[in-house]
């Protein structure tokens, strides 16, 4: 389990520095956007830069931690989730890529069923003594 929530923590630490150079493209290049389109992909942003700190935070207390099958779980939800959100908003509007649309609602479950998980994990860990 260890293993895996750094090789998440990993993916988590490229996406992060992806989402800067995202961010810049859009603050310099976005003016090519239709309003809408501008909001949706900042909304993107915004979503991405809060859950991917999420997962790096769930790795970091996964590694930390007794080998948990949930914090891994919550973990690989969050990427499910940036990737079937964020990413796919992204190729909507900026690549006009349309071949995965119907995903986009599935991304926002799977950030929620991450966050529950995280409550689930915070419920069922002993507290220190």
């Amino acid at each position: 389990m260890k293993i895996a929530s750094r090789i998440l923590f990993l993916v988590a630490c490229l996406i992060a520095a992806s989402s800067v150079l995202l961010a810049a493209y859009v603050a310099h290049m976005g003016e090519g956007l239709s309003p809408s389109a501008l909001k949706s992909v900042q909304s993107a942003l915004q979503m991405l830069h809060i859950h991917v700190l999420a997962m790096l935070g769930v790795c970091a207390v996964a590694m930390l931690h007794q080998a948990s099958k949930v914090l891994l779980l919550s973990a690989a939800l969050f990427l499910l989730g940036l990737l079937m959100f964020s990413l796919n908003i992204f190729l909507i509007h900026l690549a006009d890529i349309t071949l995965f649309r119907a995903f986009t609602p599935y991304g926002g479950m799977a950030f929620m069923a991450a966050w529950l998980s995280l409550a689930v994990w915070a419920l069922r860990e002993p507290l220190p003594q």
